[in-house]
C-alpha cells in the first residue's frame, strides 16, 4: 500500500510483520516504532550506536525512501552522535535518542541531547590531510537541506532532513 502525504510525494505502508527487523537485543537501548520510521532511546556505547545505524539505514529504506539518501542519514546520524559523545565528561553514561523518518520528500532526522551546548564549527577544509578532526557540522550541511538546534526534554535536539533528489 503508498501513501500520498500533503500531495507532495509517496510513502509505502508496510505491515507490522513486514517492519524491517530490529536488531538483537541490546543493553541500553529501547526502540520503538513510528509511523514511517522508529525512535531508538539509548546510553550511548559502541553497541546502541551500531544498531541505530543499522536501523537507520533499513527503516527508511523499506518505506521507500532512497537507498542512497538512507546512507547519507545514516552518516548524519552517526556524526551527530558522535559529537555528542566527544561533547560529553568521560566515564560519564550519555543518554541519547534518535528519531528517523522517511517522509513524503526524504528523510528527517532528529537526535536528542544532554550536551547544553550547540555544535560548534571548527574552521577545517574537508579534504585537509593533517585534520583528525572539525569536519563534522560541514558534512552534515554538505548531506542535509539545513538543521535546526531546538529545545529537548532531554536538553537539546538537532533537527536535519535530507531531502530526494527528484
Amino acid at each position: 500500500m503508498t501513501v500520498t502525504v500533503f500531495g507532495t510525494g509517496t510513502l509505502h505502508a508496510v505491515a507490522v510483520d513486514e517492519w524491517p527487523a530490529r536488531p538483537d537485543p541490546v543493553p541500553d537501548l529501547v526502540v520503538n516504532t513510528r509511523e514511517f520510521g522508529f525512535v531508538a532511546e539509548m546510553t550511548a556505547s559502541l553497541e546502541t550506536f551500531s544498531a541505530v545505524r543499522g536501523l537507520t539505514l533499513s527503516v527508511p529504506a523499506s518505506f521507500g525512501a532512497d537507498p542512497d539518501l538512507a546512507e547519507s542519514a545514516q552518516l548524519v546520524v552517526s556524526e551527530l552522535m558522535g559529537n555528542v559523545m566527544r561533547a560529553s565528561p568521560e566515564n560519564e553514561r550519555v543518554p541519547l535518542i534518535v528519531e528517523v523518518y522517511a517522509t513524503s520528500t526524504g528523510i528527517e532526522v532528529i537526535v536528542h541531547d544532554a550536551v547544553p551546548e550547540r555544535p560548534h564549527r571548527r574552521d577545517v577544509a574537508l579534504d585537509s590531510t593533517e585534520a583528525v578532526s572539525g569536519r563534522g557540522l560541514a558534512l552534515i550541511d554538505m548531506l542535509t537541506d539545513g538543521w535546526t538546534v531546538e529545545p529537548s526534554p532531554l536538553g537539546k535536539k538537532i533537527r536535519c532532513h535530507l531531502s530526494s533528489a527528484e
